[in-house]
């Protein structure tokens, strides 16, 4: 995931993680999460966010609908917190639209094994 919500570090009051939050368009569902950054620069900032179980302290939820989402990224001073009123939440650094496609864990692939080789000895 590439976001920068970085940006929002001029305006809002010192801070050391990031809350995701993820609403489901259609369901109006939400899932929290802390962002595993990799990379947090001026620039953009890189985080890892699985969505096949559900533990929010580690940056994974378990989203199991395909869809439009919006997203809102909180900047906190917790690293446990998935709430975005709690006192430790600064602000909200940056929101936007985010689409889930399901997709398959791995492709299995069609061989083609030829049926009218002759072997000889």
């Amino acid at each position: 995931m590439y976001v920068s919500p970085f940006q929002a570090r001029k305006f809002l009051a010192s801070f050391t993680n990031y809350l995701l939050i993820f609403t489901n368009v259609a369901t109006e569902e939400t899932f929290a999460a802390i962002l595993v950054v990799a990379v947090d620069n001026e620039r953009y900032t890189k985080a890892r966010i699985w969505t096949d179980s559900a533990d929010p302290v580690n940056g994974k939820v378990l989203i199991t609908e395909s869809g439009l989402y919006t997203y809102e990224i909180y900047g906190q001073n917790s690293t446990t917190n998935t709430d975005p009123t709690d006192a430790t939440v600064v602000g909200l650094c940056e929101i936007g639209p985010c689409k889930v496609a399901d997709s398959a864990a791995w492709d299995i692939p069609d061989v083609a094994i030829p049926d009218n080789v002759i072997y000889y000895e």
